[in-house]
């Protein structure tokens, strides 16, 4: 019996745990994992690419923090349900492990979309560190890679790539790159400069098989038939939540488990967080939002009254000589542009009505929390110093 089960160790997960231990000191504490080691920087997995390590490299706590505190591990085990009113764990082996609380951290998985023979070896999804190193190891003798989406996750992938001395060809379905980030003009003005860098760009195009000669990747085939030759393929179209426990114990599901703000599921001594957690109609796939609310689950588990709010949408691409921010809407009805061009960075503002709805910062970023604070807060623009040094207000 286990005062307190969490399921997953991602950065939800272990965030828990140490909120937990900081209310209860004397409580037990298991984390149960499928994966093979401690809690890792997942979002290093695309620097890494270009770059040796070992596991101790990117872990975010080693061994001696879990011992001091007492915090209790088990790899490469898999929960396949849970009993909601029993307050029991089914493991994969056939173990029951009984709980008072349980949180379910499970994570996500990356999505695979229906593209022919996606499953053929020379076909990557980066989500993990064994991931990481089997795309490695394959690609040492390869020559051209081609990369299925031109998110941030796959441009940051492509310069790593690229600096292992790969050809790269990024094809992006959406009709311009980083379609959510920035707006027509600044999107072709990071491909101009990816393009200058090495790096290939696709737009606009759809990829329908995965070519495949004596079972390995040759090439891609787009929607329009065209071929391009490549020696692999990796695929970062975005993640999928990981809920099969949930469905299993028969808990409400959608993209994700469902959770109020105080990520429990209502009715039951079982909370969710992370990528798997689901509010309202939101999932959000990001490190910092599941760490924030694994210190929320945590702290709620051990009796607090915390509230997790949706965090602001805003990004930053820094590769090569590429600086940008985006923060907000940038498109849209009604949306209008102001624009302060100075030695080739591009200062950019949304405005819909009286209200600054978004904006982009391109080759200098240093004014992104004025960027934040006027969009996310309603700060006037001319009480900042991107008001006062850029725009002259």
């Amino acid at each position: 019996m286990y005062d307190y089960l969490i399921i997953g160790n991602g950065i939800a997960g272990l965030s828990a745990a140490e909120e937990i231990r900081k209310h209860e000191d004397t409580a037990t504490i298991l984390i149960v994992s499928d994966e093979k080691g401690h809690t890792y920087w997942r979002t290093r997995l695309s620097e890494l690419i270009a770059k040796d390590f070992n596991d101790d490299e990117i872990l975010v706590k080693k061994d001696p923090w879990y011992n001091d505190r007492r915090i209790e591990e088990r790899f490469n085990t898999k929960v396949l349900k849970i009993d909601k009113d029993k307050k029991i764990a089914y493991l994969e082996d056939g173990e029951e492990i009984e709980y008072g609380k349980v949180l379910i951290a499970t994570g996500a998985h990356a999505f695979i979309p229906p593209i022919k023979n996606a499953d053929s070896q020379g076909v990557f999804a980066i989500r993990s560190s064994e991931d990481l190193v089997e795309f490695k190891n394959y690609v040492k003798d390869k020559k051209k890679l081609v990369i299925i989406g031109g998110g941030i996750l796959g441009l940051e992938a492509a310069d790593s790539a690229h600096k292992l001395g790969l050809d790269i060809l990024v094809i992006e379905a959406f009709d311009y790159l980083l379609a959510r980030q920035l707006d027509r003009d600044l999107s072709g003005k990071l491909e101009k400069a990816l393009n200058e860098m090495g790096i290939e760009t696709l737009t606009g195009k759809n990829t329908k098989e995965i070519l495949i000669e004596d079972g390995h990747v040759v090439g891609v085939k787009l929607s329009d038939d065209s071929e391009i030759k490549a020696d692999a393929i990796m695929i970062q179209a975005g993640v999928r939540s990981n809920i099969e426990i949930a469905q299993n114990s028969d808990l409400a599901t959608d993209r994700g488990i469902l959770v109020g703000e105080d990520l429990k599921v209502e009715g039951y001594d079982i909370y969710a967080a992370g990528d798997v957690a689901q509010i309202d109609n939101f999932t959000i796939g990001l490190w910092t939002a599941s760490m924030e609310m694994g210190k929320i689950a945590g702290a709620n588990m051990t009796g607090e009254h915390r509230t997790y709010e949706k965090p602001k949408p805003f990004s930053t691409l820094m590769i090569g000589d590429i600086k940008l921010f985006s923060a907000g809407m940038n498109s849209g009805e009604g949306i209008e542009e102001e624009k302060i061009e100075k030695d080739g960075k591009i200062y950019k503002l949304f405005k819909n009505g009286d209200k600054f709805v978004g904006g982009i910062l391109w080759g200098d970023i240093k004014y992104q929390m004025d960027v934040k604070a006027i969009v996310f807060e309603g700060k006037d623009p001319a009480e900042t110093k991107l008001g006062a040094e850029i725009f002259g207000l």
